[in-house]
C-alpha cells in the first residue's frame, strides 16, 4: 500500500469521528463555540505539525494566498457544517456535505484543466447517489 493512501485511510477515519464528536458537542454548545474551540485545537496541531519540521516554511505568494483561500473557504465551510448539525441529522448533514469533492472536481477540471475518464464521472454519480440515498 502506497504511503499517500495509509495517509488518505487515516484522514477519512479521523474525519469520520470528527463529524460523530461535532455533532455531540453540538447536544451540548452552540456552533460558534464548537467552532472556536475546534479552531484553537488546530492551532495546537498545527503547532504541532511546524515544530516537527524544525520551524521552517517554504513561503511563495501563490502559495500563501492559497493557503490562506483554503483557510478562508475550511473555515467558513465548517462554521456551516457546525451550523448545520446543530438543527439537522448528522446521518443527513455529514453524507451530504461530504459531496464537496464534486465542487473541487468540478474546479479542477475548469480550472486546473484536470481530466475526467468515465471511471471518474461513474464515481460521481455513485457517490451522489449514495448520498440521496443516506438522506432520506
Amino acid at each position: 500500500m502506497s504511503e499517500w493512501f495509509s495517509y488518505a485511510l487515516i484522514s477519512l477515519l479521523l474525519w469520520g469521528f470528527w463529524g460523530v464528536f461535532s455533532k455531540i458537542a453540538n447536544m451540548y454548545l452552540p456552533s460558534w463555540a464548537i467552532f472556536i474551540t475546534e479552531a484553537l485545537v488546530y492551532v495546537v496541531v498545527g503547532s504541532i505539525v511546524w515544530g516537527l519540521q524544525r520551524f521552517t516554511l517554504p513561503w511563495s505568494a501563490p502559495g500563501l494566498a492559497a493557503a490562506v483561500a483554503a483557510g478562508l473557504c475550511g473555515g467558513g465551510g465548517l462554521f456551516f457544517f457546525l451550523k448545520a448539525l446543530g438543527g439537522g441529522p448528522a446521518s443527513v448533514v455529514v453524507p451530504l456535505t461530504s459531496l464537496y469533492p464534486l465542487i473541487t472536481v468540478v474546479v479542477g477540471v475548469t480550472l486546473l484543466s484536470e481530466t475526467l475518464t468515465l471511471r471518474h464521472l461513474v464515481g460521481i454519480a455513485l457517490a451522489a447517489a449514495a448520498v440521496y440515498l443516506l438522506s432520506k
